[in-house]
């Protein structure tokens, strides 16, 4: 009897493992599959599926919210990325949303300009129609390029709130929550800044700081592959360059250079790449001409961007200055941020890329390792708008490079043009 159900017992335990171990294949061959479809080819994997796939290739300088306590502004690393992170749902909300756009004066915006509302302003001009599809409309417009962009409440409603390149301001109606814009001001527990109002000293919409603050002082070294001394493979494959077919060689600056076929990439010691290609590198665009087209390539092109800061080790993040379209030619320059102090260059900048009939036929960056050494105290924007001259003009703390490759910060006067 005892044998009969140590048998009994054994077959049970065999029959469970024979059930587990089926399972545990069908979940293998789940996840496998799974894994295959992130893994799909480059054609479907990134086949243009309209503005709704594109993701923001600009950051915005200034994130400014105002509410009952006063006006807020993210003045450091932290506070500038948390902001960001719960604000991007409602700015793309409100974007992605947005109706026609109807001139205001300056009266009318500054009036509008009320808690609770959030001020956005960006480094460089961008097309609205690239704001639209980061914000996931399917309806692009042509013909304003936004410095600056709000939403703020009205009634029940939000409006978006623009400022172009020449200082107009214009208002669209949005399909944006009051209620969550309400709810993000409500995280204000103190006030930091004010605007600088019809003073006739600053643009209306000038955010000022009222304390002294800190901003750190960095040094720029070479990246991780300037300091190998070597192009990996994986960034010559970037550039559609075979590893082992490329010819390379040094100049007598010490800069490497890899020749392939009519494609050739030159680093110098201090991390400045350079591709030139005659065939480029095909983008493989696939949407019509027009507004959605430049969105495509310019997602298509800060990709591979991000893919080379990545793969070099440099530091920063990578934002849109310029899109400069001239028929088949398109050229592209980027800046570069630290959570939203962005670095000036002495010359050039950061990244440009230049694309002709759909494919990549130069690019230059500056690739770059940035390291803080110290904190500079700043004087505060309220008290360095005192003694500017009278016109229409803005205020940045921005990382300034010098004359050894370090980047301190300073308080610049910025115009429209």
């Amino acid at each position: 009897m005892a044998d009969k159900l140590k048998n009994l017992l054994l077959a049970a335990l065999l029959a469970l493992m024979g059930i587990l171990l089926a399972v545990t294949f069908l979940v293998s061959v789940r996840g496998s599959s799974g894994g295959q479809r992130l893994l799909r080819p480059l054609e479907e994997a990134e086949r243009y599926e309209g503005a709704s796939a594109a993701h923001s290739a600009a950051q915005p300088e200034m994130l400014t919210l105002l509410a009952e306590q006063g006006v807020y502004l993210a003045d450091d690393a932290g506070a500038y990325d948390l902001l960001l992170r719960q604000a991007e749902p409602l700015c793309q909300e409100a974007v992605g949303s947005a109706g026609t756009l109807q001139p205001l004066t300056e009266g009318e915006y500054l009036q509008l300009l009320q808690a609770p509302a959030l001020l956005l302003q960006y480094h460089a001009p961008q097309p609205f129609y690239l704001l639209q599809a980061w914000g996931g409309s399917d309806t692009l417009r042509e013909g304003v390029e936004v410095s600056g962009a709000a939403l703020a409440a009205r009634d029940q409603t939000v409006v978006l709130l623009l400022t172009d390149r020449k200082g107009g301001r214009w208002l669209a109606e949005t399909a944006a929550s009051r209620t969550d814009l309400e709810a993000l001001c409500a995280n204000v527990t103190e006030s930091n800044a004010r605007l600088a109002g019809e003073d006739g000293a600053l643009a209306g919409d000038a955010v000022l700081t009222l304390g002294v603050e800190t901003a750190p002082v960095l040094s720029a070294v070479q990246p991780e592959l300037a300091r190998r001394g070597e192009l990996s493979q994986n960034v010559q494959s970037l550039f559609g360059m075979n590893a082992y077919l490329t010819k390379v060689y040094q100049n007598t600056d010490g800069s490497l250079v890899y020749v392939e076929s009519h494609s050739t990439i030159s680093l110098s010691p201090a991390g400045d790449l350079t591709y030139t290609g005659a065939g480029g590198i095909d983008l493989e665009l696939t949407a019509p001409e027009g507004p959605a087209r430049q969105v495509e390539l310019c997602q298509k092109v800060y990709d591979l961007l991000c893919r080379l800061w990545e793969q070099a080790g440099a530091s920063g993040q990578l934002s849109l200055e310029e899109l400069d379209v001239q028929g088949g030619r398109t050229v592209l320059r980027f800046g570069l941020h630290r959570s939203g102090l962005f670095a000036e260059r002495r010359e050039g900048h950061w990244a440009t890329v230049t694309v002709e009939d759909g494919a990549v036929t130069g690019l230059s960056a500056a690739l770059r390792q940035l390291e803080e050494t110290e904190q500079a105290p700043l004087l505060p924007l309220y008290q360095a708008a005192a003694v500017l001259p009278r016109g229409r003009a803005w205020l940045r703390v921005r990382l300034l490079e010098q004359q050894d490759g370090s980047l301190r910060p300073g308080i610049c006067r910025v115009t429209e043009e």
